[in-house]
């Protein structure tokens, strides 16, 4: 029961700090006539990395508050069971995402292989957060909310086409990027 409990709260944290906190902070930037708006249209670049900074903070620093909050459960078990949760919901819908896209059998798979990659890299992400909490290292926090910001900044340029990206090269960086986020994970776990 304690290990859906966790599932349960890292799905219902992603929803609070992937959707509900970040979305209306970068739709001020681009909805809003504002100078703001003005200022992020003329310079879409900057408007990438904000947007990946507001999506890395707000997670990765929300996932770690609440691990931190997380009380009577074996330590061993709650960042693989909270990012278990995170990494579910978010990958089911990476592949909604990808069935609507769906034009080529070969692209599919890739796809689907990258998101595999991408589930097993938030789970990862999620060890850091709890190392940054369980031995108090910001540094690790910071790394998180680094990694967190460049894969969403760089998959935002990519959607507002600022690159003349090859056919597929998002998904070539998710596979990249998730790659490096377990290696550096990996590292990480090595070190305790």
């Amino acid at each position: 029961m304690k290990k859906v409990k966790l599932l349960f709260i890292g799905a219902i944290s992603l929803i609070v700090f992937g959707l509900l906190l970040p979305q209306p902070i970068q739709a001020l930037l681009v909805v809003i006539d504002t100078p703001v708006k003005e200022f992020f249209a003329a310079h879409q670049l900057s408007l990438c990395v904000i947007v990946g900074l507001i999506q890395g903070i707000s997670e990765e620093c929300g996932y770690c508050f609440v691990l931190k909050h997380i009380k009577n459960e074996p330590p061993e078990n709650t960042p693989f069971w909270f990012g278990l949760g995170r990494s579910v919901l978010h990958t089911l819908f990476d592949i909604v995402t990808i069935i609507i896209a769906f034009s080529n059998i070969w692209v599919f798979i890739f796809a689907v292989v990258s998101r595999i990659f991408s589930f097993a890299a938030m789970i990862e992400l999620t060890k850091i957060d709890y190392f940054s909490y369980q031995r108090k290292k910001v540094l690790y926090l910071g790394l998180s909310v680094l990694l967190h910001a460049l894969l969403n900044g760089v998959l935002y340029a990519h959607e507002l086409q600022l690159f003349n990206a090859a056919a597929n090269s998002d998904t070539w960086f998710i596979l990249v990027f998730s790659i490096t986020v377990i290696a550096v994970s990996s590292i990480i776990s090595k070190k305790s």
